[in-house]
């Protein structure tokens, strides 16, 4: 990646490489399952509404965006997320090259053109910002408003025109319209306020308020979903998860650590620890780098602590990183640092990742173990199906699971996309299927009870029993990987005479 320091890069070899990152993308999405997560918010956007039981409407209305052009289909469901990583890609190129011309102002045109290209090269060596742009997930539009508020913050510094808080309050507003972890974005923009004479100003003046009233404005559709439905969503998402913290222990730390490891690759994760040091030794000193390093501190910062206690997910630092990343490439051009040798072998390591990362989901019934989590699904929907057929068809057989995820895929992957159940059959809690409930026509009817054999849920049997006069084992779908490695199976049991909700 070298070779980019030292040329004149014009834009239009940026807009190549963009479009023909887009294209590759697009074109991928027609050899790729979906994942459970998003058949989930597919399922969300089948009955519209202004929020959902343990995410913001954004995704799902991405999906319904890209359903209602392409069909309920792979594709449509996930064509919207590469848009998203297209505009990100975008403001990445944007933000690199307006923070290079001023913490630098003598870098010759040509110069900052090349740099900032070679910075959108870097971000592109990561995992994340290859999976979540064929991802519609809530991280995908959150990464997107993350980094166009960082460009809007960025514009109002460097201007102090009053235009871009309004700008910014929209952007924010959008942010936690896709994900509530935005919120962990204001902290870092006070902090930064705080760092000079000129930017603390702001706080006198109307115009940061005027711009949160614009964030919560926009939010408000959410506010109003939670307030009509006992606040499930913010309870769920902040109490309940609270309530489940435990006493100090590694566990979750060691796991975060190589679960972050994989995200950002060596090279990269690396490179942050060097950024991070940077700042501290240099005590926070005032300016735009360490406005950087502000805008992830308090989501990194907060899910460190919370892994102490808890389970954190690889992908809830990731906003994190976007503003740790740019730190990354204005520092490195501003110390005039080159590449050694340990890092073009980092390169090459984290493009050897990104090869098998794009692999994986076109190997059928690749043996991932917990980690595939989409084998097999349309194959047994479909043979589901025609099981429920034999036996009276939709009017007399209804078809549930064990798993919000797995009723979602089977309603994704069956030829009629018929409403299928979760756990809210039994009375366990299931999420979103909560919210809906389980309809009075159901009593009385036969059923198919479906679960696979990962162990994130359990196969509920004996809770289940308690529902219905019978229940026995009617198929068993085995995949294997070469037809010799197991990847997964599925049950599907027959329940006769489901007795409704007691």
């Amino acid at each position: 990646m070298d070779f980019l320091f030292h040329r004149k890069t014009e834009p239009k070899y940026v807009f190549y490489f963009i479009s023909g990152l887009t294209l590759f993308r697009l074109f991928y999405l027609l050899f790729i399952p979906i994942t459970p997560q998003e058949a989930y918010y597919w399922y969300y956007i089948q009955y519209p509404a202004l929020s959902y039981f343990d995410h913001p409407p954004v995704a799902a209305y991405s999906i319904g965006l890209g359903t209602s052009l392409f069909g309920d289909t792979v594709f449509g469901v996930k064509f919207m997320a590469v848009l998203w990583f297209a505009g990100i890609n975008l403001l990445f190129f944007a933000i690199t090259r307006r923070l290079l011309k001023i913490v630098i102002p003598t870098l010759p045109q040509e110069e900052c053109v090349s740099f900032s290209f070679a910075g959108l090269i870097f971000f592109n060596l990561t995992i994340f910002a290859h999976l979540y742009s064929i991802l519609t997930v809530p991280d995908t539009p959150l990464l997107f408003f993350w980094l166009l508020s960082i460009y809007l913050f960025l514009r109002l510094l460097q201007t102090g025109q009053k235009r871009w808080w309004i700008l910014l309050g929209i952007s924010l507003g959008l942010g936690l319209l896709s994900k509530y972890t935005m919120i962990a974005l204001l902290p870092g923009l006070f902090a930064s306020l705080l760092l000079k004479k000129e930017w603390r100003r702001w706080l006198l003046t109307p115009y940061p308020y005027l711009s949160m009233f614009l964030m919560i404005l926009v939010f408000s559709p959410v506010i109003i979903w939670n307030a009509q439905h006992h606040w499930a969503s913010f309870g769920f998402q902040f109490s309940d998860r609270a309530s489940k913290l435990k006493p100090f222990t590694t566990k979750y730390v060691i796991q975060l650590f190589f679960s972050q490891l994989f995200m950002l690759t060596p090279l990269v994760f690396v490179s942050l620890f060097w950024f991070v040091k940077r700042i501290i030794k240099n005590k926070f000193k005032p300016g735009w780098v360490s406005m950087l390093f502000f805008t992830g501190f308090f989501i990194i910062g907060g899910f460190l602590y919370i892994s102490l206690k808890s389970l954190v997910k690889m992908n809830w630092l990731l906003p994190g990183y976007l503003g740790w990343i740019l730190g990354v490439i204005v520092l490195f051009v501003q110390t005039k640092r080159t590449f050694t040798p340990w890092m073009k072998r980092g390169a090459y390591f984290s493009l050897f990742l990104l090869f098998l990362a794009y692999s994986i989901q076109i190997i059928p019934n690749i043996p991932l173990g917990e980690g595939n989590t989409w084998s097999g699904w349309r194959d047994a929907a479909h043979q589901i199906y025609q099981l429920q057929r034999e036996m009276g068809g939709k009017k007399k057989v209804f078809i549930f699971a064990n798993s919000y995820k797995s009723a979602s895929l089977l309603k994704f992957y069956l030829p009629d996309h018929q409403d299928t159940y979760a756990q809210n059959i039994y009375q366990r809690p299931a999420l979103q299927f909560d919210i809906w409930g389980t309809p009075d026509t159901l009593k009385g009817k036969n059923a198919l009870y479906v679960f696979d054999d990962r162990h994130e849920y359990k196969n509920d049997l004996k809770f289940v029993k308690q529902y219905f006069d019978s229940l026995y084992l009617k198929k068993k779908f085995e995949y294997r990987f070469l037809n010799r490695w197991h990847t997964r199976t599925i049950y599907c049991y027959e329940a006769r005479h489901y007795r409704g909700i007691h």
